[in-house]
């Protein structure tokens, strides 16, 4: 699968302290730890050569070196010492930590890092950072399902598949995730007898039922971060997009591979459970995607812009008003 972005600058923002207070790491120590290959470890390096402090000339950026058998970082020993942060930033950095704690149940270390920035801060700072977080409208209900253990049914609309659905779901857990930091729920899902994630603002009805719900004694969410998880109807589909479109679309979208083309292109991997979400966004694009596989996709996103078109001239060329008129 394709790496992110933030997945790369995590591991960037932890091996470049490891290496630092390891002097003489080798190569092969340094892949073990971040379980990473040679190549990747090479890719970083050169990676690190263009990052450094602001004003970015020769004594400000950061010196990599990787041979056959060690790595060295140097010019970087802001990454060793303990942070130390201006107010703006600790300022930032409590709203960040509100917001998150608000989003979902509460680690004991995020409390505690909480507490800790309050304390920093001062009570007369830290108690002006007050947080107004855009809720969907039944998410009360859908709270008081989890607390209570109740079974919801819900009629859905379904952007994947482009269909409404009537449902009855056992609530696991609720939290917010992606860019716009919209609410999902996880539920077991007794239509299609899997667990399965909804928007809550897709839920265009939410009903509170009597009957119990069965809940796992653990949820672990951290398999969710990217929202998508691939199910057992999923449909793999291959793509062929111009570099602007590749680079945003590695972001919001999770890829199952990306390899470049002769023509500067790029052929993205990626699976879905439904393709009508896909068949928009391919319609979007336009000349900039084209689809490789499956063939019936190409057909139906071909025929759906010729349709398109029709309907486009034709409505051009009624509302022509006849010269003279």
């Amino acid at each position: 699968m394709a790496e992110s972005v933030n997945e790369r600058l995590r591991r960037l923002l932890l091996l470049v302290p490891y290496v630092l207070n390891h002097p003489g790491a080798s190569v092969d120590e340094v892949c073990t730890r971040f379980e990473m290959t040679r190549g990747q470890l090479a890719s970083d390096f050169n990676l690190l050569f263009l990052c450094g402090l602001p004003g970015y000339g020769p004594g400000d950026l950061i010196e990599a070196e990787m041979d056959e058998e060690q790595v060295s970082i140097r010019m970087a020993d802001y990454f060793a010492r303990p942070m130390r942060l201006t107010a703006p930033e600790a300022l930032v950095l409590l709203a960040g930590a509100e917001a998150l704690a608000a989003t979902r149940t509460p680690q004991p270390a995020l409390k505690r890092a909480v507490e800790k920035l309050k304390v920093a801060l001062g009570e007369e700072i830290a108690n002006r950072v007050t947080l107004e977080l855009e809720t969907p409208q039944d998410i009360d209900l859908v709270r008081q399902a989890l607390d209570s253990r109740r079974r919801l049914q819900i009629e859905y609309q379904s952007q994947s598949k482009d269909e409404v659905t009537e449902r009855k779901v056992d609530p696991w857990a609720l939290f917010a995730a992606g860019p716009a930091g919209r609410w999902y729920l996880l539920a077991w899902c007794h239509m299609v007898k899997g667990e399965r994630i909804f928007r809550l603002d897709r839920m265009r009805t939410v009903e509170l039922l009597e009957e119990e719900s069965e809940v796992p004694d653990e949820v672990d969410l951290t398999k969710y971060e990217n929202v998508y998880v691939r199910g057992s109807d999923a449909i793999t589909v291959r793509l062929a997009v111009a570099p602007s479109a590749a680079r945003w679309m590695g972001e919001y979208y999770p890829l199952e591979s990306r390899k470049e083309l002769e023509d500067g292109w790029k052929e993205i991997e990626l699976s879905a459970g439904g393709t009508a979400w896909l068949e928009r966004l391919l319609l979007r694009l336009g000349p900039q995607a084209r689809v490789v596989e499956p063939q019936w996709l190409a057909d139906k996103v071909k025929e759906t812009a010729c349709h398109l078109a029709e309907r486009y001239a034709n409505g051009f060329q009624g509302s022509t008003t006849p010269a003279g008129s």
